[in-house]
């Protein structure tokens, strides 16, 4: 069988789950490193626990022979000059640990070899191990607790997003080893917002991938987690497979070592953010020694072609759930070395490729080498939540960075939210930085339009139900104005039938009104005859005659009219200042959004005391409170 899918593939090996003796493992970081480069691997992800490689540290070396050994290796492959170490009475020997910052370079090659800054953030409930990943995170996370296994691992995952949202540095959490202590159940990670990938395969000897005879394996929780985040409309969790490589001098069964287990990433070039962003896309698979020599996944087929080994047998299967069933089960099995499945009624297919080649150095004893795509499916609308409070000041910032692009905003009342885009061959691609490539399951349509549609088809022609006032969907143009304008446009007439319609300054209401934000292509939009667009202004663009049906919104950064963070009290001048700039834009019937606003509720009172439109926000429950309690002006 051949696949109609040629097209070419960077593929990438890296782990993303290892330890040094900066925290419990037992070499040295450019040991390991020295080790994964040998070994054909493109990026490591060095993760100690609770600590980066940083700062002045010195270890003892214990006077256990394989220690000492290791030392020796280590004086030997990198020499004095690098090495830096003490001797002392009765034998006692201390060694100085390189900082990542000091060793990076020594090993790190444009598109050969790249080291992702990363920690194992490590805690617990009430006895139970819970760890995260948090890969190329810029600083320290200190473990945060919970009360209850899930709570623990919602406010650390919590924190990684924080700090990319502040930082504007790609990075991401990841679930370590769920069955570590059979700590984590499926039912704690259907509950987790925000987290996208978790371990179906790590290589420490005691985390029970496959389960025991009363609790299920890892396997068997991804398609549960999936068909319950799909429900809900949520994006699927992804599964990872990492070494945990904690062990480099003893190598068997009862150690952790190196080599057990890999993804392999489809990404344009070894770049953090290329590696993260390809992750975030599914463009990757997990193995314990399979290659693919091609993988294509879509929303609805799933199609690869193994790199056959000489004298290794392949069976494939491909696992799934049914629609109207709950227990995932094998749908297709085959033997060969190129398969395709198309989603017809299911709710969503991965494949199983497991070999007849037994595992060097295995997990557990009789394992084979095995590899396990990432599930695909037709993202489901959630059904619409009843006791939703529609909120004519919520403004969702960047809203496709919510764990549910749109459905969060729209269960929590939310009646405008943002889309930044960048138009590539006339399709528009939702993304804050220009992505490293063109996801189709990120476009303004797939995100944004045809679940508005769905939506507004499920309330019977209104996004909310009881809700008469204007939802807004605001498209900030991140590439220029008047080509990125022509694809809106063409793409807009597909769904004019939920859309505010111009001629002139003559509107028909739809559901949802559109206003261009960024790259706004303002000559273009008032010259035009018919419109299903409109622009936000800037505060500059008052005094200009420019209608409120052509411009309904005036916005600017928070920054460029005050600089009360919220602590202590505001001062009058800058309240005035705010007053004035409010009733300036009501006046000519529009409405103010201040972007980039502290997210604090000193600021929000504020800004709705002095009658400002929108608070903008990424803090969507945060403000939904405060609208539903303090937020009338």
């Amino acid at each position: 069988m051949t696949t109609p899918f040629a097209q070419a593939q960077n593929w990438y090996k890296g782990n993303l789950h290892t330890h040094s003796l900066w925290s419990d493992g037992d070499d040295y970081p450019e040991m390991i490193m020295d080790w994964y480069k040998a070994n054909g691997y493109h990026f490591i992800g060095l993760s100690d626990h609770n600590t980066f490689q940083e700062g002045e540290r010195w270890i003892k070396v214990p006077r256990a022979p394989e220690r000492r050994r290791g030392f020796e290796r280590y004086l030997r492959t990198f020499g004095p000059d690098w090495v830096k170490y003490q001797t002392g009475p009765n034998d006692s020997l201390k060694v100085r640990l390189k900082p990542l910052s000091e060793y990076r370079s020594y090993f790190e090659e444009p598109g050969k070899f790249l080291i992702l800054k990363s920690e194992e953030v490590s805690t617990g409930y009430q006895g139970k191990p819970i760890h995260i990943n948090m890969t190329n995170v810029q600083n320290l996370l200190r473990p945060l607790p919970g009360n209850s296994v899930a709570e623990v691992m919602q406010n650390n995952i919590d924190a990684v997003v924080a700090q990319r949202r502040q930082t504007g540095q790609p990075m991401f959490p990841h679930i370590n080893h769920p069955n570590f202590h059979y700590a984590i159940t499926a039912s704690d990670l259907m509950q987790l917002r925000h987290e996208r990938f978790f371990e179906v395969f790590n290589g420490h000897p005691q985390v029970h991938n496959y389960g025991d005879s009363t609790r299920e394996g890892t396997e068997s929780m991804w398609d549960k987690i999936n068909l319950h985040f799909l429900k809900q409309g949520r994006p699927l969790m992804l599964g990872l497979a990492t070494d945990d490589s904690h062990n480099y001098h003893f190598f068997g069964p009862t150690f952790s070592n190196s080599g057990r287990a890999w993804v392999m990433v489809n990404a344009p070039d070894l770049k953090p953010n290329t590696i993260i962003e390809a992750l975030e896309a599914g463009r990757f698979y997990a193995t314990t020694g399979i290659t693919l020599e091609s993988l294509t996944q879509t929303a609805t087929t799933l199609a690869f072609k193994i790199k056959a080994e000489p004298d290794v047998n392949y069976k494939i299967q491909f696992i799934g759930i049914r629609k109207g069933g709950e227990k995932a089960e094998i749908l297709r099995e085959m033997t060969g070395t190129e398969a395709r499945y198309d989603i017809t009624d299911e709710w969503l297919v991965r494949a199983k490729i497991i070999s007849n080649k037994p595992k060097y150095n295995p997990f557990e004893p009789g394992d084979v080498e095995t590899a396990w795509t990432q599930p695909i499916a037709r993202l489901q609308p959630p059904q619409p939540l009843a006791s939703v409070v529609p909120l004519p000041n919520g403004h969702a910032h960047n809203d496709y960075e919510q764990s549910r692009p749109l459905w969060d905003a729209l269960d929590h009342g939310f009646t405008s939210v943002e889309a930044d885009v960048y138009v590539q061959n006339d399709t528009l691609y939702v993304a804050h930085n220009r992505p490293a490539f063109w996801n189709s399951d990120r476009t303004l349509e797939n995100l944004y339009l045809r679940p508005l549609a769905e939506r507004i088809r499920q309330n019977k022609g209104k996004v909310y139900p009881n809700y008469n006032g204007p939802v807004y969907l605001m498209i900030d143009f991140k590439t220029g104005a008047d080509n990125t304008y022509q694809a809106l446009e063409n793409l807009l007439q597909r769904y004019r039938s939920i859309l505010t319609s111009c001629r002139g300054n003559r509107c028909q209401p739809g559901a949802v009104t559109v206003f261009i934000s960024g790259n706004r292509p303002i000559e273009t939009l008032k010259k035009a005859k018919e419109r299903l667009a409109s622009l936000d202004g800037r505060p500059a663009d008052l005094g200009k005659g420019i209608s409120p049906e052509l411009m309904p919104v005036v916005s600017d950064s928070y920054g460029n009219q005050l600089n009360w963070r919220g602590q202590g009290p505001m001062p009058d001048d800058q309240f005035q200042k705010l007053k004035q700039l409010v009733q300036r834009v009501h006046k000519e019937g529009k409405k103010l959004r201040l972007w980039a606003c502290p997210e604090d509720p000193a600021v929000w009172a504020k800004l709705r005391e002095a009658g400002a439109d929108f608070l903008s926000t990424d803090q969507l429950e945060l403000v939904r409170d405060f609208l539903l309690t303090k937020g009338k002006p």
